[in-house]
């Protein structure tokens, strides 16, 4: 990718310059380490046996995937342009495998996270920076639809929804997937394989139903329905043009992202010489008390936000409580659902997951972001009013640091708290509800009384309603405070930085206060280029 060789050498740039005046690099290195490894994912999801492995491996135009794989030996698969590597990774660590033993078999989810297929073909080259990724069927365990949501999500541009044309009715799971991708505005492409056996009537009817199902679950206009054949000369160029107009994106999100993250890191640079260039002429006593005004500055501004701090505590506090409730009340309200389930012998875990994670969607987006958001607001506002607007350095700063706050640190919470959500529901269906499953089968072979019966599967429903609430709202809490610490610290660590960039640059020029007037002449010189080179790659 071009741009991003030219987003390099702009790091680069800025590196040199950083070391000429002992300023750290880390967030340079950082930078440059995930320009490397960047990649935005496509999902490829959709019931077990619908050719998701046949149509990767036709557009790749390579078997790498195992297509006669049962639900057991299902993992999911990221495949992307490399230097034909494959990872095999698991609880214990990452295995190198070669790409002559693919497709891998005899792979469980219980041992294996994920397999990584690095494969250098053509194809893969033209959308280099876009990694496919094949999900096992949704139908075969309920950490997968979390997983597709959870873990890819925060950096996709699409899905493709694979249907077979053998049975183009989507089961509830999927369209529950739908629902979610919709929220987070997440487009989906829906794709039909085995077209090849259906005649042109039979076509048309089940990519109206397609349609038709989409349309009335989403509301969305003029769904788009790519058809494939099934064996043979797959046919793929729809889906190709697909994910190169996904490679094509990748180029805008890829620029808007590391500008921004080349603007922080050139910013303190920035802010260094500015520093230097400014209070170049002034004696020791005067820098003395420059320095005393910064450090007054900065200590006052960390004490509001210390109690800016406390303030968001006890309303996050409130907010919690709420989500837990609202978890809860859900929960209880289909308590009679799940028990008719749990009596008609359906698998409860579906219905529970989604209870859970869209009572924690609304919670997060209408009893928490809004919290936090004030509270970001309140920081910046903070920033605005201990900072004086006199002094054309501080004030730099300041714009800075709230730029930094209410882009970087202001994230959303929700993925957080899915993720934990997907852990605990994971847990419990292993646990919990496997019990009482076990539970309700004792009683349908063992009990002939409908009345104790019935009594008894209410019962059970009522345990796995009661656990569920009492695990999700735990787990969900726990991470929503994990998170208000991680942007405590975000906020901590961008005042910190300040100061010691401002600390340095002060000494630096009590030391220049040494040199001769000539050199100090030409040191403001070098200064002022630096400075208008730095000023130049942020741009």
């Amino acid at each position: 990718m071009q741009y991003r060789d030219e987003f390099i050498a702009r790091f680069e740039k800025l590196r040199t310059i950083k070391e000429k005046y002992g300023l750290s690099t880390q967030d340079i290195d950082d930078a440059i380490r995930s320009m490397k490894d960047y990649r935005v994912t496509t999902p490829v999801v959709g019931n077990f046996s619908t050719g998701k492995s046949s149509l990767i491996n036709a557009i790749i135009g390579k078997p790498l995937l195992g297509v006669e794989i049962t639900p057991e030996t299902a993992v999911p698969t990221e495949v992307y342009y490399g230097d034909n590597n494959v990872y095999q990774i698991t609880k214990a660590g990452s295995i190198r495998r070669s790409v002559e033993e693919l497709p891998l078999r005899d792979l469980t989810i219980r041992d294996t996270d994920m397999v990584r297929i690095e494969y250098d073909n053509e194809f893969l080259k033209s959308i280099e920076s876009v990694s496919i990724v094949d999900l096992p069927g949704f139908d075969t365990s309920i950490e997968l639809h979390n997983r597709a949501i959870d873990q890819y999500l925060p950096n996709s541009l699409a899905y493709l929804l694979v249907v077979s044309s053998d049975e183009p009715v989507l089961k509830e799971s999927i369209i529950d997937l739908l629902k979610e991708l919709k929220s987070h505005d997440i487009p989906v492409y829906i794709v039909l394989t085995k077209c090849n056996r259906l005649s042109e009537y039979e076509l048309n009817q089940c990519t109206s139903l397609l349609k038709e199902t989409v349309t009335k679950a989403l509301d969305i206009p003029d769904v788009k329905v790519a058809c494939v054949d099934s064996y043979g000369d797959v046919k793929v160029d729809e889906i190709k043009e697909i994910l190169r107009d996904i490679q094509e994106k990748t180029g805008t999100i890829f620029v808007n992202k590391y500008s921004k993250v080349l603007k922080s890191a050139a910013r303190y640079a920035e802010v260094y010489l500015l520093e230097r260039i400014d209070k170049s002429n002034l004696s020791t006593s005067e820098l003395e008390q420059e320095q005393e005004k910064i450090l007054k500055n900065i200590r006052e501004l960390e004490d509001k936000i210390e109690k800016e701090k406390a303030i968001f505590k006890e309303q996050a506090d409130v907010c919690i409580k709420a989500i837990r409730e609202r978890v809860t009340n859900n929960l209880e309200a289909n308590q009679a659902t799940i028990s008719v389930m749990l009596e008609n012998g359906a698998d409860i875990t579906d219905k529970i997951n989604y209870i859970v994670r869209n009572a924690v969607t609304v919670g997060i987006r209408t009893e928490f972001e809004p919290k936090l958001q004030k509270y970001v607001e309140h920081i910046a506002s903070a920033i605005n009013v201990e900072f004086p607007e006199n002094d054309a350095m501080i004030l730099s700063i300041k714009q800075f640091t709230t730029y930094s706050v209410m882009t970087s640190v202001s994230k959303s919470a929700l993925p957080v708290a899915l993720a934990a959500v997907g852990t605990v529901l994971f847990n419990v269906a292993g646990g919990v509800v496997a019990a009482v499953i076990g539970i309700v089968g004792d009683l349908v072979f063992n009990v002939k009384s409908s009345a104790k019966k019935k009594r008894e599967i209410d019962k059970a429903a009522e345990q796995v309603v009661s656990e569920v609430a009492r695990q999700a709202a735990d787990s969900v809490e726990a991470e929503i405070r994990n998170y208000i610490n991680g942007v405590n610290e975000q906020i901590e660590a961008d005042v910190l930085k300040q100061r010691e960039v401002l600390s340095k640059s002060l000494q630096d020029i009590r030391n220049d206060i040494m040199f001769e007037e000539n050199s100090k002449s030409n040191e403001v010189e070098s200064l002022t280029s630096d400075l208008l080179l730095v000023q130049s790659l942020s741009k």
